[in-house]
């Protein structure tokens, strides 16, 4: 579950709350937020003369809710005849944040999968609104983080959650694009039979060193409509690409960043060798979430045996159209907990678990997730190319980065060295 290249943001949509001002001081000071006191009246002219025009204004509450690092998070109830409804307002802490393609990302997964997400009812990619920022507007799922409930859950619990994330790895590895990229809502007039474009990987370009890093804008002009099929491109021919692009980019910024250019031709020497080795072929494009971790999946336990355990999986914001071992990182963490959810060796993730019922939990899982996911998941040079392809599109921005990228070059030269290469 931790990233390669430095720590992943947590939930930005969990069902946390909190009275205290910990959270809007975070928003506040930290990213240069309106405290939420102030900000929840520009909030409730939104839903009621944008969102909902009309509604009366005590039909309507605002509920400040704890955000993640991406996203501010905004509670937002309706009120109506039947009761009430529940949404969640998702504000972007970033200006080169493009929503955009989140939606587009889970309105796709709707239309073409049973994966249980977040539904988009509103959203504005602009800042001329009330709030004066672009905006998402979600149902709000039910539930509550899976990190919270899974140690305490009982066996036959943990293997309905095995059984229901295995179909949900299953449901994305189905997904056959053409091309590797990001979903982005359809640019063609008429908009094609999908509704949906895609647009090319890139490198992101970081704010700061280590931290959050803002993508590229789009070019309209190398968006495609989304068709499934058979690749267009090969897995190297994505990797060696992005890789040029980035060596052009780091000489045109200082013609004398040496170390930054051999480090990008080391990630290239390392793709032409997992090519060259059979590893890369005939691989094809599928989804990938690539934080698919407890505490992006919510779950509701109700009691009835007849009822799905997961109500949602979260967190879309950099879900890709990818190679498929990138969707089959092993979620060792159903057979192997670890309180820190952070401290996980995927080496480790095909050793034999250590108890009959984790021994299960791993065999029901895997049986679920079907012989794709067994294909991807646990040979050692999926799980560096699983790294490579996150450095080819994050870029290595920290003394963290470096390395792991240093160790993934180190570990992937060893093993060459092993098979006699």
């Amino acid at each position: 579950m931790s990233s390669p290249s430095g720590s992943i943001p947590r939930s930005d949509d969990s069902d946390d709350r909190d009275s205290s001002s910990v959270y809007s001081e975070t928003s506040t000071l930290v990213w240069d937020h309106e405290a939420f006191d102030t900000f929840q009246s520009r909030v409730l002219d939104l839903a009621v003369t944008t969102l909902w025009p009309g509604t009366a204004v005590d039909d309507i509450t605002v509920e400040r809710l704890r955000g993640g690092g991406y996203n501010r998070i905004i509670g937002l109830s309706r009120a109506h005849d039947d009761g009430q409804t529940h949404y969640i307002l998702r504000i972007p802490r970033m200006d080169s944040a493009r929503i955009e393609n989140e939606v587009a990302t889970l309105r796709f997964i709707q239309q073409r999968t049973r994966i249980p997400v977040p539904e988009v009812v509103a959203f504005d990619d602009t800042d001329d609104n009330c709030i004066g920022s672009p905006y998402t507007l979600q149902k709000r799922v039910p539930g509550t983080r899976l990190l919270s409930l899974f140690p305490t859950m009982s066996h036959q619990e943990r293997l309905k959650i095995a059984i229901e994330l295995g179909g949900i790895y299953k449901q994305m590895l189905a997904v056959r694009s053409a091309t590797p990229g990001i979903f982005v809502p359809s640019i063609e007039t008429p908009p094609t039979a999908s509704g949906f474009g895609v647009a090319p990987l890139q490198l992101a370009d970081p704010i700061l060193l280590g931290q959050l890093q803002a993508p590229r804008a789009i070019d309209t002009q190398l968006v495609k409509p989304y068709r499934e099929g058979a690749p267009a491109v090969s897995v190297y021919e994505m990797l060696t690409t992005l890789f040029r692009a980035e060596r052009e980019r780091l000489l045109g910024r200082n013609n004398k960043d040496t170390f930054g250019t051999k480090l990008i031709d080391r990630f290239s020497r390392m793709a032409s060798d997992l090519e060259a080795e059979g590893w890369l072929v005939n691989d094809r494009y599928t989804i990938a979430h690539w934080d698919l971790a407890p505490r992006n999946i919510l779950v509701n336990p109700s009691g009835d045996q007849q009822a799905p355990l997961i109500t949602g999986i979260l967190d879309w914001d950099c879900a890709i159209l990818g190679p498929m071992f990138m969707t089959c990182e092993p979620p060792l963490w159903i057979w192997a907990w670890s309180d820190d959810d952070e401290d996980e060796d995927e080496r480790i993730a095909n050793d034999d678990p250590a108890t009959p019922e984790a021994r299960e939990l791993k065999k029901v899982f895997e049986n679920t997730a079907g012989p794709d996911y067994l294909r991807y998941a646990y040979q050692p040079a999926y799980r560096l190319a699983r790294h490579l392809v996150r450095f080819a599109i994050e870029g290595v921005h920290s003394s963290q980065g470096l390395q792991g990228a240093e160790a993934m070059l180190d570990e992937w030269a060893e093993i060459r060295k092993e098979g006699g290469q």
